[in-house]
């Protein structure tokens, strides 16, 4: 007997934690989606303020773009050295132009070619929209776009 009631509790624990993968999955792919042209307009605009305070060398200024909680975070020294030491692209770019933003609940994420003397290199930038501010939390390279000709 106590082997049959332990074995529909473990059945019934099993049919809930599946139910709920399930919903959580149909929640995390309904949530996906590519921006609206508004939002397109709001995350390029972020995206060029900062991009355009980093040509010109003004960190502090490039810094109010990122995320409260990447400002928690890094500092604004750590800031300005990784910009330099790994984002030189960015300060010396010949233009850039924003492919793909994908939008879901409380962030956005942004592809952006970047024009150099070597080539085009790609980056993802990751946004957060929280209190109704927008930040950047990250910024990656696409490895792909690594093999430039040089």
């Amino acid at each position: 007997m106590k082997l049959k009631s332990s074995r529909q509790l473990v059945i019934a624990i099993s049919l809930l934690l599946l139910a709920a993968c399930s919903r959580q999955s149909e929640t995390t792919q309904s949530g996906l989606g590519l921006c609206s042209s508004d939002q397109k307009v709001v995350v390029s605009d972020h995206i060029s303020g900062q991009i355009s305070a980093i040509e010109k060398l003004d960190f502090k200024k490039a810094y109010t773009y990122a995320a409260q909680s990447f400002q928690d975070s890094v500092s604004l020294a750590q800031f300005e050295s990784v910009v330099t030491r790994q984002y030189q692209m960015l300060i010396t770019n010949n233009g850039y132009s924003f492919t793909e933003c994908l939008a879901e609940e409380g962030y956005f994420v942004q592809s952006v070619s970047v024009a150099t003397n070597s080539g085009e290199i790609d980056l993802t930038y990751r946004l957060t929209l929280i209190d109704k501010r927008l930040g950047v939390v990250a910024v990656t390279v696409k490895p792909s776009s690594l093999d430039l000709n040089t």
